[in-house]
């Protein structure tokens, strides 16, 4: 087994096309083989019963002109049936032509005694056993081979009868010679054959499989010259909608992914960058304000809080980042427990009343249901809170948010709707994806300054992440509607 293991690791870094070369040749030469010696067993099988047949008939021809009177057995030879009969077996003849090209005859009383015989057949000399059955009306006929001095004869023996009791053994024999010869040359040709016909096999299949694999050649080269920076290629497609073509098609597809991932992970880079780069020039420039000016006591106040906010800032777009970067890792663990929506909610209340004051903006609740899915708490609150912040952030003075809480179905609802300026139809698709922003005036709170325009993708990264989703309708300067959907808890 080792040695085989050691054979088939030096044979399986073959190149594809040779491999199956090899499986074609291999299997072929077994179907050659098995479907030749089939043909040769069967061939032999067919002369040898031939032979029996023409023996058989022979010999009954030949009994014809047997009889059997007055207690002696008369051989009349009127049609030539019986050939070169001699009636004497002291003939120093060497082997005559008879032997193998003629019809060999020999008959023989109940005793055993030769009565007639072809002088091939002296060469024959019969085993005893082989009349024992015959003599003792065990059988009445017989087919066997009788080899001697190199040479092989099939032999059909009978006993002749007449009224029912025996007078004599009628042999009648030819040469298998013939079938030999016959038999040799089937298989010299099909010796002479085999190889052909494996190496006809193995060019060909090769040549076939270089054609099948050209296609998957040109693909792996117009893959391999594919760069992150030229994603926009693809490798070309046959005519021929077959297994290549459908590769081809999945490989161009996964080049899309990639090519998506590629472009959303330079514009992730280049957005963060950006987002850190903000608050940290701000903070910059107000300490070098502070360091370099002699300022009042309500100056440095104010240049620390405004430090203060950049620093709150930055610290909350490190936080989402980090939050992200844990998600995509597979690294953040949801706690699945049992949660009322309604009183996540009713927690948010005052938080969202008291900035929505702040900002002159109407913050209510409305159709509040208890409704309790299963979920991890500080996540769920972390989209509500991510909601109502965005609602408030884009909802301008004397605007109204409004947040209800019910179920349909098997679906928990939250829903937040607010009177901002809308979103318009071409953006909605990607207001979930990170660092998204519609225009300047949605880029982040412009009192506070903050926001980072990753608050939504954390939403939809949560609420995928307990089986729900989250969607938006929005018109221009009517509003948008946020609704959350997650699945109920199932009753116990």
């Amino acid at each position: 087994m080792k040695r085989l293991h050691k054979l088939w690791t030096r044979i399986w870094p073959m190149g594809t096309r040779l491999q199956l070369t090899c499986w074609y040749t291999c299997i072929l030469a077994l179907i050659i083989v098995c479907a030749g010696t089939v043909v040769y067993k069967y061939l032999e099988s067919s002369l040898e019963s031939s032979f029996d047949t023409t023996l058989s008939l022979q010999a009954h021809l030949i009994s014809s002109e047997i009889s059997f009177t007055d207690h002696q057995l008369m051989i009349s030879d009127r049609t030539g049936d019986i050939p070169s009969l001699a009636a004497t077996r002291a003939d120093p003849r060497s082997i005559p032509a008879d032997v193998t090209n003629g019809l060999l005859v020999r008959v023989l009383d109940m005793q055993g005694h030769v009565v007639r015989e072809s002088p091939g057949f002296r060469f024959y000399p019969l085993p005893t056993s082989i009349l024992v059955p015959l003599s003792q009306k065990t059988i009445n006929r017989q087919t066997l081979t009788i080899k001697s001095s190199g040479l092989e004869i099939r032999v059909y023996s009978q006993v002749l009868t007449s009224q029912g009791k025996p007078y004599a053994i009628i042999q009648v024999g030819e040469s298998l010679a013939q079938m030999h010869s016959v038999l040799r040359n089937t298989a010299f040709v099909l010796l002479l054959l085999t190889p052909i016909l494996l190496a006809l096999s193995a060019v060909g299949s090769y040549w076939l499989a270089a054609r099948a694999f050209a296609p998957i050649h040109q693909l792996t080269t117009t893959a391999r010259d594919i760069h992150s920076r030229d994603l926009h290629q693809r490798v070309p497609l046959p005519r021929a909608h077959d297994e290549v073509y459908f590769l081809a098609t999945t490989v161009n597809a996964m080049i899309a992914r990639l090519e998506d991932a590629f472009t959303r992970q330079r514009r992730f880079v280049a957005d963060a960058s950006h987002e850190l780069r903000t608050p940290i020039a701000a903070i910059v420039s107000k300490t070098d304000v502070a360091l370099l000016q002699t300022l009042g006591t309500q100056d440095y106040i104010d240049i620390i809080q405004q430090i203060n906010t950049e620093s709150l800032r930055l610290g909350d777009l490190i936080k989402d980042l980090l939050t992200l970067a844990r998600a995509d890792e597979g690294r953040l663990h949801l706690i699945y427990e049992p949660v009322r929506l309604d009183l996540l909610v009713e927690a948010v209340l005052a938080t969202a009343t008291e900035l929505a004051e702040a900002r002159q903006i109407t913050f209510q609740m409305e159709h509040v249901m208890p409704v309790e899915v299963s979920g991890d708490e500080a996540r769920l609150m972390q989209v509500i809170i991510n909601l109502v912040d965005n609602a408030l952030t884009y909802t301008p003075p004397h605007g109204h948010v409004t947040l209800s809480v019910r179920y349909e179905g098997t679906q928990g609802l939250v829903i937040v709707q607010d009177t901002g300026k809308g979103i318009a139809p071409e953006h909605l698709p990607h207001i979930f994806e990170r660092f998204y922003r519609v225009d300047s005036a949605r880029s982040r709170d412009m009192s506070t300054g903050r926001g980072s325009g990753l608050g939504l993708a954390i939403v939809d990264w949560i609420v995928q992440a307990h089986g729900g989703r989250v969607t938006v309708e929005s018109h221009l300067d009517q509003g948008s509607t946020f609704t959350l959907s997650l699945p109920l808890q199932p009753a116990s």
